[in-house]
Order: C-alpha cells, then sequence, then structure tokens
C-alpha cells in the first residue's frame, strides 16, 4: 500500500496525513527523519538519546501543525522551520552547557600522533559541540547547509534572509570552527 506513496510529492503526501492518512505520514517520516536529525544534531550536542527526542518532537509538531500547513509554500522549508524552532527550543530550556572539555580531547587522542586515531565517530561528536557555541543565527545556516545539505537559496527562504546573508553566515561560522580546531590541533602538538 505504502509503495504508491513513493512517487507523490511531499505536498501531495501532507495533504494526504492531513485528512488522516497515517501511511502517507510514515512516508513523509521516512523521507525526512535523517535529514531532521541531522539538522538538530547541533543543538543536540554529542547526546544521541536527546537527538532522538528533539526528532521525534518535530514529528509531533508535524502531526499537530498539519491543519496549518499551506500546500503553496515548499513542504520541506515549513518542515525544516519547525525543527529549527524545536532545536531553539531545546538551547533555551537545556540547563547544562555542553562544552569541550580539554582533558576529554586528550583522551580520545592517541599518544604517539599529535591528532591521534580520532575515528570519524570522535571528529563528528567534537565538531558538534563545536557548533553548539556558535551564535544561534550561525548555527542555524551550519544546521541547514551541512546537517540536512539544503542549497544556500532554501536556507533563506527557511530563515527569511537574503541568501548572501546566508553565504555570510556560513562563512563566518566556518572561520570560527577552524579557529577552534587549530587551537585543539594545537593543543595536542604541544603535549
Amino acid at each position: 500500500m505504502r509503495h504508491r506513496l513513493k512517487g507523490l510529492s511531499d505536498t501531495e503526501l501532507a495533504l494526504l496525513a492531513k485528512d488522516g492518512d497515517s501511511s502517507a505520514f510514515e512516508e513523509i517520516y521516512d523521507r525526512h527523519a535523517s535529514g531532521i536529525a541531522r539538522a538538530l544534531a547541533s543543538y543536540a550536542g554529542p547526546d544521541r538519546d536527546i537527538l532522538d527526542d528533539l526528532t521525534q518532537e518535530v514529528f509531533f509538531r508535524v502531526i499537530d501543525s498539519l491543519t496549518s500547513y499551506v500546500p503553496s509554500h515548499p513542504f520541506p522549508h515549513w518542515l525544516y522551520t519547525i525543527a529549527l524552532n524545536v532545536g531553539r527550543n531545546h538551547i533555551r530550556r537545556r540547563s547544562k552547557v555542553i562544552s569541550v572539555d580539554p582533558r576529554e580531547l586528550d583522551s580520545i587522542s592517541s599518544d604517539q600522533d599529535p591528532i591521534g586515531d580520532w575515528s570519524e565517530e570522535i571528529i563528528e561528536v567534537t565538531l558538534i559541540r563545536l557548533v553548539t557555541h556558535l551564535p544561534d543565527h550561525m548555527r542555524e545556516v551550519v544546521s541547514l547547509r551541512i546537517g540536512s545539505g539544503m542549497p544556500y537559496g532554501e536556507i533563506a527562504e527557511v530563515l527569511g534572509i537574503p541568501e548572501g546573508t546566508a553565504r555570510s553566515r556560513m562563512h563566518h561560522a566556518v572561520r570560527i570552527l577552524r579557529e577552534k580546531v587549530g587551537v585543539l590541533i594545537s593543543r595536542r602538538e604541544i603535549q
């Protein structure tokens, strides 16, 4: 039964889900859950449980808000706007600040190599932790661009900013992250 849904657009699926078709909602979830999770990673930090909770919260809000979805607007923009709001709310609610502890970095690196045997997972967790410290306006662009692979034009539409502003925010965020990573690598080299 769900195979009939594969060829439908997101908007068509949203309209079916709006009318109570649960298989249409499942298809929306299957199409977008991983992208939403990647977009929320910079809000959740390295805690996979928090990331799963935030992703679920997005889709609960989608269910609750489908009646307000306007089909003339691209569905992914509407969906990722909900995701960013969930991420922002999480940042406001959380009491514990996620930070990169230099002792933790020391423990994940090999003693023989200044950079060590950093696995992709360790690098990803470290970058996510660094991204959590970016200003909100930069974190949003990074989350949508890197997390979800969204083009700058769409990011601009989702955030309600000019495309040049989205590109500028990404450029500044990358510069800040490079500086922070450089400090981390330098710390490792002097030990």
